[in-house]
């Protein structure tokens, strides 16, 4: 009996995944890590340019291409940018040495759009495009330090073109920009009485939700956001791929200052079909 029921549960696995292969894969979940160099001009807090190329760099994203095509992404970079080397001073009659600043930066984006173009070798799609981009920002000048923060919650278009080599090797290049966003940033003064207002309660959800508050809507003329990027992939099985990306965001705001972002990423990808 007991090997009866071995037998016949084989064979329901066995036809189940043959069913499961047979299907066309609508789904996919994509694992990613990276290297990302930044270069950062905010004349809120310094008007110097703070570099770095950090190695945790890392992104998730889930993809549906059915009848309409959508795209959730989600990345996290963490960065230690400078504009000088590491240095000794003294405090107090004691040798201290300095720090870099440290960066987090968190990216979530949305699209939801249909296929303008579908050949055999050529697939266009366009849509709408959500995106939030948060950044806490810590400044760390010597013995004192600074906290600033970054926040766009935008509504935009992105465009996404996808062209296939062969069964084994595919190309995708991708844009979005947001074309009006909330947008909040540290003000001048990087602690004036609002600042210091929202951050009284002492609690980091509270004080995320202060600072949004103090946003305001923010259109191209005073808030330009621009991600392109390219995927390649190398396709192992109907239900594995792997590959290689490569992202550049930029972002530019004129008020209070001036700020001026760059940041380059490369990472590799293993996705998997559903």
């Amino acid at each position: 009996m007991r090997v009866s029921f071995i037998i016949v549960a084989i064979l329901i696995f066995l036809s189940t995944a043959t069913y499961c292969l047979s299907q066309d894969l609508k789904n996919s979940l994509r694992l990613q890590i990276g290297l990302g160099h930044i270069a950062r001009q905010d004349f809120v807090f310094s008007p110097f340019i703070h570099r770095d190329l950090s190695p945790l760099n890392f992104g998730i994203c889930y993809q549906r291409d059915k009848k309409y095509f959508q795209n959730a992404n989600l990345r996290l970079a963490l960065l230690s940018p400078s504009h000088s080397d590491i240095y000794q001073f003294f405090d107090d009659n004691k040798k201290e040495t300095t720090s870099p600043h440290f960066f987090t930066l968190v990216d979530l984006d949305y699209w939801f759009g249909k296929s303008i173009k579908q050949t055999d070798k050529v697939s266009t799609k366009v849509g709408l495009s959500v995106n939030a981009d948060i950044q806490a920002l810590n400044y760390v000048y010597g013995r004192i330090g600074s906290f600033g923060y970054f926040s766009s919650f935008g509504l935009g278009g992105f465009v996404n073109q996808t062209y296939k080599f062969n069964d084994k090797n595919s190309l995708t290049a991708y844009a979005s920009m947001p074309i009006i966003s909330w947008f909040a940033r540290s003000p001048y003064l990087v602690n004036d009485d609002e600042f210091i207002e929202n951050t009284s309660s002492h609690s980091g959800v509270k004080t995320f939700f202060a600072f949004i508050g103090d946003g305001k809507p923010a259109t191209l003329n005073r808030l330009q956001m621009v991600d392109i990027g390219a995927n390649y992939t190398y396709h192992l099985s109907p239900k594995w791929d792997i590959g290689i990306s490569y992202l550049f965001e930029f972002i530019h705001s004129s008020k209070p200052r001036n700020l001026l972002s760059y940041k380059n990423s490369i990472f590799f990808n293993t996705n998997f079909n559903f």
